[in-house]
């Protein structure tokens, strides 16, 4: 009967939650385990120092929090200055809408501190309201975690001019985290990170259904919000602070210098209108992911790249994910939306295995100019005061052979002496 209840205290503290209980739990759920307990006679053993520290660490992601929602120019201003005044090192940011990018609109500004999540409404406010917000972006002493920032970066530059300083992104923490680990380095998802280092989040959300089954994008123009406006946000705050530990780098600036490259992509191809490509345009690409038959690079821009030749797939191979490299466009697909690219210097580039990056060969010209043409600095090497070597007179007269054979009567053939006569051969006896 102990084992039976055992079993059965084991199945209650690993059961999901369900449509049933999705508003209350892990409330509920807490509850249920507690009262459980109390009228159990399974004995309660103190849980050891490791697995305290990490119910401790999984009962802070998953912990809930108030959600607000800002709708007034005067709410941000009150929500700037209760951010810069609490004193918390780091919040975690989001940008949603319809569209992202240089060209996109937001919808809503996810904003997560220690005590609650704050929804800012664009859409319903309008542009005005991320005018207070701006003092917090530019903060240099207050960390701003994202994850991908990269649209998001580019979308309140280009289009809102706020700029975005002091940026910790939980992608960019997972990229080295896998290098450290020695694995294969890509950008990984939400959902997978959390999967990794706070599973207990990520079955608090189901996100298991979501890798499994197609579900469309939330429509952020409509009213209620859907609960994604703040999944997105609000553990990242938690997994920052795993990943440091995971790094060992507990104040983050490691990830923060690496994130660098993320946020100046919000200033790539800023010269680079909205409308299509063309064949033969140059423009900088960052490698978003690369498979054994092609490279898929973001180019802050409405299209996506992409290299799908063997040769042109040659040229990437010193680029790892989030690296950036001179591109041109070499053709577009049918609907405009993707655009095939090769290397700036096609065909003129090897690749440099003690750097490990790709070199342009020089020209002919270069390598002239780099190295004129000398006489050899052995030419003159053991000289003496003659000539090693007498050479005879040059004459345009044709020499006689030395040897002559000529025929002479009834066929027989003559042979002149050339008057060259052998040494005699001397013998020398030894005793024996």
């Amino acid at each position: 009967m102990l084992a039976r209840r055992a079993v059965g205290l084991f199945r209650l503290q690993r059961r999901w939650k369900t449509r049933k209980t999705r508003s209350e739990w892990p409330a509920a759920y807490r509850k249920a385990v507690q009262e459980w307990l109390q009228h159990s006679d399974v004995p309660a053993q103190p849980p050891l120092a490791g697995e305290a520290i990490r119910a401790d660490q999984n009962e802070a992601i998953i912990r809930r929090l108030p959600v607000r929602l800002l709708t007034t120019v005067q709410q941000s201003e009150i929500l700037a200055n209760k951010v810069l005044g609490s004193g918390q090192p780091a919040v975690a940011v989001d940008c949603s809408g319809e569209v992202s990018g240089r060209f996109g609109r937001l919808g809503v500004l996810q904003l997560a501190t220690e005590e609650a999540v704050f929804l800012v409404d664009v859409e319903t406010g309008g542009p005005e309201m991320l005018g207070p917000l701006e003092p917090v972006f530019q903060s240099t002493g207050l960390v701003k975690v994202f994850h991908d920032c990269r649209e998001a970066v580019s979308l309140l530059l280009n289009r809102y001019r706020v700029s975005v300083h002091s940026v910790f992104d939980t992608q960019v923490a997972y990229a080295a985290w896998l290098e450290r680990e020695g694995l294969e380095i890509y950008q990984a998802g939400l959902a997978e990170v959390l999967r990794t280092f706070s599973l207990s989040a990520y079955r608090l959300h189901r996100w298991d259904r979501l890798e499994r089954n197609a579900v469309p994008g939330a429509k952020w123009h409509q009213r209620p919000l859907q609960p994604q406006a703040v999944e997105g946000v609000v553990h990242l705050l938690a997994l920052q602070q795993e990943l440091n530990r995971e790094l060992g780098d507990l104040s983050g600036t490691l990830t923060q210098r690496r994130s660098a490259s993320y946020v100046h992509y919000a200033q790539m191809n800023c010269e680079v209108p909205e409308a299509p490509l063309v064949s033969g345009q140059k423009l900088q690409a960052m490698l978003a992911s690369r498979k054994p038959e092609a490279a898929y690079f973001k180019l802050n821009h409405p299209a996506l790249g992409a290299a799908l030749d063997r040769e042109d797939l040659k040229e990437f191979l010193d680029l790892k994910p989030g690296d950036v490299a001179a591109c041109v466009v070499k053709s577009l697909s049918p609907c405009q939306s993707f655009a095939h690219l090769q290397r700036e210097g096609h065909g003129n580039l090897w690749l440099d295995r003690l750097s490990n990056r790709m070199v342009h060969l020089p020209t002919e010209e270069e390598v002239d100019q780099a190295r004129p043409p000398r006489a050899s600095s052995m030419y003159d090497l053991n000289k003496g005061s003659r000539p090693a070597i007498r050479e005879e007179p040059r004459s345009f007269k044709p020499q006689k052979p030395t040897v002559v054979h000529k025929l002479g009567k009834r066929g027989a053939v003559k042979v002149k002496k050339s008057g060259f006569v052998p040494p005699e051969p001397q013998h020398r006896s030894f005793p024996a």
